[in-house]
């Protein structure tokens, strides 16, 4: 067993001698670069396994080159060499010295990478360590330095911001970029270069004129007074920032709270509650819905209000759509999900509309037959006249086919009544018409099972009325949420449907809800900080999507 003392021996920046001690033990010492040596050599010059120290018979420690590599022993070529103190062996750019024995170890030797040495002491040498060594004056040096900033930093952009009118092409330099203190927002990007497109003088703040070229309806309320009034004493810049990149450029928080906190000071007559942050006194959520009584046919309903419901003229029990054990279908029974009906649009918002022929015909649970069936003809899903016109023209073809071969003699079990053939026929086909009207508009199989419907005995080719449905597409119409967000949870989470019977059912989430996921401005952990603009579109903004939806 070996036991050796290696000493490491590096320079520090200041070109001293550090010495660093290790123990290794073992039968042999091997010597090399790979990771298994115990004395490792990270040097492309130095093999893997270049060299091991070992006993010879004789008792003494010997150095053996491998896979017949010689080593450099005290200025010769040897392959085998007695390791004793004073001893020199160079292998690549690694010196080693073995040195005189102590602390009773067996060996003592150091490592010196000579290349490093050499260079450390040329650099030295080569390089000097202070500004008078260069012979240049610190005095001169500042002022030349001070003068380059001056003129690049300083003079050329503001001749650039002065003269531009007059030579446009200096717009294409990048002085001004210079005095940029942030990048641009993404609006304005496209002409960030060119400073007086909002800076439209030297020195002064953004004025409102400037913005006014571009966005020439500055109004965020609809009511004109009411806007002159809050934002009277108002600059665009008091609000909206630039020059910061991706972060938003209001604090919207902030600039919210400040007219909402005290909404009564702005507009005595507003009915709104005051509002500091989302966590702290936000109100409960209003909602959207439609009623022919009030003005533009719609009306604003507390989410408090335990009487919100939503008359849609449409018959549907989520409960049974959702039951847990399934639904008969034509595949048997089906455990139905709420994706199977509702589908995101491309952008994320909303949902795509309904339709019976998209998202209950095709799936081949429900549809509209003749009375009685007739194979791979279902009747259409639509107005009352399209149906009676669809109606009329299948019978009464089939009833002139059937006279043309003389078979009109009886109408399903009845005989046919008429002077002619063709009295016969049309008799024939009114009658079939009538039962399948019946079937359609009366039995719980037909159109009632979901409609509302009217008779209209007055008219005879329409003699039945089915209510429009008119859904509520968006309940909220001066906010947005983007459901693709929050495809993570699941849609129960949020909206109770599965116990919901009646379309009447608004199923939306509380407040509450929201609030056991996101908070206001501050930071709590688990939850996520929400600004002000993440549901609310700012004032005066128009929604079109939503008001179509309200329209539809």
């Amino acid at each position: 067993m070996i036991r050796c003392l290696l000493v490491q021996i590096t320079r520090n920046s200041r070109g001293q001698s550090v010495r660093k001690e290790q123990f290794i033990t073992g039968e042999t010492i091997q010597i090399g670069r790979a990771a298994e040596c115990a004395v490792l050599l990270s040097d492309a010059r130095v093999n893997l396994h270049h060299a091991v120290i070992r006993y010879g018979a004789d008792g003494e420690l010997y150095i053996d080159g491998l896979d017949g590599e010689d080593l450099y022993v005290n200025e010769s070529f040897q392959s085998h060499a007695r390791f004793k103190p004073g001893t020199q062996v160079l292998i690549g750019p690694y010196k080693l010295v073995v040195e005189p024995d102590r602390d009773e170890n067996d060996l003592v030797f150091s490592i010196a990478h000579t290349d490093s040495l050499q260079t450390e002491d040329a650099k030295a040498q080569k390089f000097p360590l202070t500004l008078a060594a260069t012979r240049l004056s610190k005095r001169r040096t500042a002022w030349t330095l001070s003068w380059i900033i001056a003129l690049m930093f300083l003079l050329l952009p503001l001749v650039q911001g002065l003269a531009l009118e007059e030579a446009k092409w200096m717009s294409y330099l990048p002085f001004s970029e210079y005095w940029n203190v942030g990048q641009m927002s993404h609006g304005h990007r496209s002409f960030g270069a060119k400073c007086n497109s909002c800076h439209q003088g030297p020195f002064e703040a953004v004025a409102d004129k400037a913005c006014l070229n571009c966005h020439k309806t500055p109004r965020h309320i609809q009511d004109t007074m009411l806007h002159n009034r809050v934002f009277k004493d108002t600059r665009c810049v008091s609000c909206h920032l630039d020059h910061r990149g991706e972060i938003e450029k209001m604090n919207l928080n902030t600039q919210c709270a400040s007219c909402h906190s005290d909404i009564k000071k702005k507009n005595g007559k507003s009915s709104r509650a005051n509002v500091h942050d989302f966590s702290v006194d936000h109100p409960a959520f209003t909602l959207t819905i439609k009623d022919a009584k009030a003005v533009n046919g719609v009306k604003r309903v507390s989410q408090l209000d335990k009487l919100v419901s939503e008359d849609s003229g449409l018959k549907y029990s989520h409960q049974v759509h959702l039951d847990k054990e399934g639904i008969s279908s034509p595949q048997g029974d089906t455990v139905m999900d709420c994706k199977d009906c509702h589908q995101l649009d491309e952008a994320g918002i909303r949902f795509k509309p309904l339709s019976m022929e998209k998202s209950c015909q095709q799936s081949g649970c429900h549809s509209l037959d003749f009375k009685p069936p007739v194979p791979d003809r279902p009747l259409p899903h639509g107005s009352e006249f399209k149906l009676m016109t669809t109606l009329n023209e299948y019978y009464t073809k089939a009833a002139i086919d059937e006279m043309r071969e003389g078979t009109t003699r009886r109408c399903g079990d009845e005989p046919t009544i008429g002077n002619n053939l063709l009295e016969r026929a049309q008799n024939c086909a009114n009658n079939k018409v009538e039962v399948n009207t019946n079937a359609l508009f009366r039995s719980k199989e037909g159109c009632i099972e979901c409609h509302d419907v009217v008779e209209q005995p007055d008219n005879k080719k329409i003699p039945w009325k089915i209510r429009r449905v008119d859904i509520t597409r968006h309940w909220m119409l001066n906010a947005q949420f983007p459901h693709a967000k929050h495809s993570t949870a699941k849609c129960i989470e949020c909206h109770d449907k599965l116990n919901s019977k009646k379309s009447s059912d608004v199923s939306l989430p509380n407040i509450g809800k929201c609030q056991e996921c996101h908070v206001g401005k501050q930071m709590e952990k688990g939850k996520i900080s929400s600004s002000c603009e993440g549901c609310h579109i700012f004032h005066g903004e128009k929604n079109q999507q939503s008001d179509n939806a309200i329209k539809d």
